[in-house]
C-alpha cells in the first residue's frame, strides 16, 4: 500500500449497513429489465420480463468495498405511489429511468419526479439510465447533450448512463455499471460537498475542512505542516504520508495557488486548494474518508456519537447550563473575532455547519451593540439560552468551534426544582422566567425594554408566536454578586387559553403576570391567568414563584387599583404587583426581584387549590359516613 495522503487508502470509515438503491421511472422505460439485466448477466426480452422484481441483491462481486446492496424495482401505477414515496424516503440512492425514443418520459424526470424528491426532502443521489432502441450506429445519440437542461437545474444528478441500446453485445455490464455508480455515489456523494454549476466547494464543506484544518494546523501557527499532514492521514487512513509525497503535494497545490504556500506548509486557503484537486481528480472517496474520520455525517454535521448526550440527561424540572470551563473557552473564542464587528459571528462560526443564531428563537433575543455587533455578555446570553433549549445543537457548535478534548464537561444539569424547594434555595446561574399577562398589557415592551430597545408605542402583545430576550443581570443574592443570565419568555394566550405542556411549566424558574394598570378588565385578566397557571403547575407537579407586574404606570391607575391589587395578592400569598413603565425605562427593579424570586423557589407560590384537591374534597363530601366506616373496618 501506498504511503500517499489521498492516494494510499486504508479501509473506508463509511458504514457496512446495505445501500438501498431504489430505481424509479415512468412505465415502459425498462426499470425491471434493468435490475434484471444486472443481476443475471443476461437481457431478457420484454415478454419474459415480470410486471415487478421483489427486493433484489446486488451479486457482490459488483459492489464496491464488499458493501452490500439492494436493488428495489417499483411501480408505475398511479395507484401505487404511496409505495413509491415510502421507498424512495428510505433511499441511499435513486435510479431515475426515461426512454430515449419517448420524449415525455423525459419530460417527466424535469416536470414530475425532480420536483417530487424536493417535496419530499428527498436529497441523496440520482443517476440517471437511459433505455435506447433507436437502431443508429453510426450517428449515436449523446446522452449527456440530451441530459444537460436537467442535469443543469438538478445537482443532485450524479451521472446520465446509457445502458441499452441494440447494437451494444455487453449490455449486462453496463447495467451493472448504473448500479456501481448508484453505490459509489451514496457512499461518497459529490453534492453535499461540491457545487458543480459554480465549480466550487460548498459553504457546509468548507466549514468542515475549516475545522479539521484547525485540528491539525493550531499548533503550528495555523499551517499545515508535513507533520500535520501525516497526523491527519494517520488519523484517517492509518499511513503516514512520507516526506517526499507530502512536498510533492505542497508543491502541486503551490502552483495552483501561489498564497496558498507558506513556510513550507499549506495555509487555509491552500488546504482548501488540495481538497478541490482530490474532488476534480475524483478522488472523493478520499475526502469522505477524512470528514468521516472526523465525524461527519453526509449532511456535514457531526454524528450523534460526537455528542456527549448522557451529559445533559434531565428530569423535565431541571435545566442544561454551560460550566465554568467552557464559558471560559467561549470567552477566549470571542476575543479572537471581536474586534470585527456585526461580521464576527460569521467569522466565529466560520468552523461550524453555519450560524445557529440567524433564525428564531434567536435572532433578535439579546441586545446589540452601536455597530450591530455583541458584546461578550449578550454573546455568553445567546450561548446560555441554545444550551437552555436545545443543548444538543450548543455541544454541537461549541465542539466546532472550540475543539474541546471532552465536549461532556462543558455542560452540566442543575438540581432538580423539587430539592430546591426542600433546600429553600437555588443556585442556578440561568434562570427562565415566563412572562404571562392579557393582549396589550405590556409583555413585549418589557421585553424588548430588558435588551434595550427603543420604547414602542405601537403595542404588539399578542402578535406573533412565543419569543425570548436574554441578558445578564447582577445580583447580590445567594450567588455572592455575580451575574446571571436572565431568560424571558412572552407566552401567547389563546381563545382557548395557555398551549402549554406539563414538560413546558416544568421548565418555568419564575412566571411573572404583567397588566395595564390603567385598565380594571387587564387586572382581572391577569388575575385569572394566575389562578388558571398555578392550577394546571399544581396538578402537574410543577410548581414555581408568581410575581405580579403592574404595567403602564406612566398613565393614571384605574380606580382603587392598589386596594384590589393588594387584596388579591394577600390572598393567594404572593407580593404585591410591582410597579415598572417600559415607556420611562423603570423596569430593572423586577429583573432584580425575578431572580431573587428563583433563588428562594419556596416562597412566592400562589395558594391556589388545584382541580385534583378539589374533586377529592367533591368525593369525600359525596361519600355516605357509612361507606367510609364500612372501607376503614375493611381496610
Amino acid at each position: 500500500m501506498t504511503s500517499g495522503f489521498g492516494f494510499g487508502l486504508g479501509d473506508s470509515n463509511g458504514s457496512k449497513k446495505p445501500v438501498r438503491i431504489v430505481v424509479v421511472g415512468e412505465t415502459e422505460t425498462r426499470k425491471t429489465s434493468l435490475i434484471m439485466a444486472a443481476v443475471t448477466d443476461h437481457y431478457y426480452p420484454e415478454p419474459n420480463i415480470p410486471p415487478m422484481l421483489p427486493y433484489t441483491k446486488l451479486p457482490s462481486e459488483y459492489c464496491s468495498e464488499d458493501v452490500p446492496v439492494t436493488l428495489i424495482d417499483t411501480s408505475s401505477r398511479p395507484e401505487d405511489k404511496r409505495d413509491v414515496i415510502r421507498e424512495v424516503k428510505e433511499a441511499d440512492a435513486i435510479v431515475l429511468t426515461f426512454a430515449i425514443d419517448r420524449q415525455e418520459t423525459l419530460d417527466r424526470l424535469s416536470e414530475y419526479w425532480l420536483p417530487l424528491f424536493r417535496q419530499l426532502e428527498v436529497r441523496v443521489p440520482i443517476v440517471v439510465a437511459c433505455y435506447s432502441v433507436i437502431k443508429n450506429e453510426h450517428n449515436p445519440v449523446n446522452i449527456e447533450e440530451i441530459t444537460l437542461p436537467i442535469r443543469q437545474q438538478c445537482q443532485e444528478i450524479e451521472i446520465c448512463i446509457e445502458w441499452s441500446a441494440p447494437w451494444l453485445s455487453d449490455i449486462s455490464w453496463l447495467a451493472q455499471a448504473v448500479f456501481v455508480q448508484a453505490q459509489i455515489s451514496a457512499m461518497y456523494p459529490i453534492g453535499p460537498v461540491y457545487d458543480r454549476v459554480t465549480n466550487s466547494l460548498k459553504p457546509r464543506c468548507v466549514a468542515a475542512l475549516k475545522r479539521i484544518f484547525d485540528l491539525y494546523a493550531r499548533n503550528n501557527d495555523y499551517i499545515l505542516s508535513d507533520d500535520g499532514l501525516s497526523d491527519m492521514n494517520v488519523r484517517s487512513f492509518g499511513i503516514p504520508v512520507m516526506p517526499s509525497r507530502s512536498r510533492e503535494l505542497i508543491k502541486s497545490v503551490q502552483e495552483l495557488c501561489p498564497l496558498g504556500v507558506k513556510e513550507n506548509g499549506l495555509t487555509i486557503d491552500g488546504f482548501l486548494v488540495l481538497i478541490t484537486k482530490l474532488i476534480n481528480d475524483r478522488k472523493l472517496r478520499t475526502l469522505w474518508t477524512i470528514l468521516r474520520t472526523l465525524g461527519y455525517n453526509n449532511d456535514l454535521r457531526l454524528v450523534h456519537e460526537m455528542i456527549p448526550y448522557s451529559s445533559f440527561k434531565r428530569m423535565p424540572d431541571q435545566s442544561v447550563e454551560l460550566t465554568d470551563q467552557a464559558i471560559g473557552s467561549l470567552k477566549r473564542a470571542y476575543h479572537r473575532f471581536d474586534k470585527l464587528g456585526p461580521q464576527m459571528m460569521e467569522s466565529l462560526f466560520e468552523t461550524a455547519p453555519e450560524s445557529p443564531w440567524n433564525g428564531a428563537p434567536y435572532k433578535d433575543a439579546t441586545e446589540k451593540t452601536s455597530n450591530g455587533g455583541l458584546s461578550l455578555e449578550a454573546f455568553l446570553s445567546l450561548w446560555s439560552l441554545m444550551t437552555l433549549l436545545d443543548p444538543a445543537r450548543s455541544l454541537e457548535y461549541f465542539i466546532c468551534i472550540c475543539h474541546p478534548d471532552d465536549p461532556s464537561s462543558a455542560v452540566h444539569v442543575t438540581r432538580r426544582r423539587e430539592l430546591d424547594r426542600k433546600e429553600q434555595t437555588s443556585v442556578r446561574k440561568v434562570v427562565q422566567c415566563f412572562v404571562f399577562g392579557p393582549k396589550n398589557a405590556g409583555k413585549s415592551a418589557l421585553l424588548n425594554g430588558f435588551i434595550g430597545r427603543p420604547y414602542d408605542d405601537d403595542n404588539r402583545d399578542g402578535l406573533g408566536e412565543e419569543r425570548y430576550a436574554v441578558n445578564m443581570v447582577g445580583n447580590s443574592g445567594v450567588t455572592g454578586g455575580t451575574k446571571k443570565t436572565l431568560v424571558m419568555k412572552e407566552i401567547q394566550y389563546q381563545e382557548d387559553g395557555f398551549l402549554l405542556s406539563d414538560e413546558a411549566l416544568a421548565s418555568c424558574d419564575v412566571a411573572v403576570f404583567v397588566y395595564d394598570s390603567s385598565d380594571e378588565s387587564s387586572w382581572k385578566r391577569a388575575i385569572y391567568m394566575v389562578s388558571e397557571v398555578a392550577t394546571i403547575s399544581e396538578d402537574a407537579g410543577f410548581v414555581f414563584p408568581c410575581l405580579m407586574v403592574a404595567a403602564k404606570m406612566d398613565l393614571d391607575s384605574f380606580p382603587m387599583a392598589i386596594q384590589e391589587s393588594t387584596r388579591a395578592t394577600q390572598e393567594i400569598g404572593i407580593e404585591a404587583p410591582i410597579p415598572i413603565s417600559s415607556k420611562l425605562g423603570n423596569v430593572d427593579n423586577l429583573f432584580h426581584k425575578i431572580l431573587t424570586a428563583a433563588e428562594h423557589p419556596h416562597l412566592c407560590i400562589p395558594k391556589i387549590e388545584s382541580k385534583r384537591k378539589r374533586v377529592l374534597k367533591l368525593i369525600n363530601s359525596w361519600i355516605p359516613e357509612c361507606w367510609v366506616k364500612c372501607f376503614c373496618i375493611s381496610s
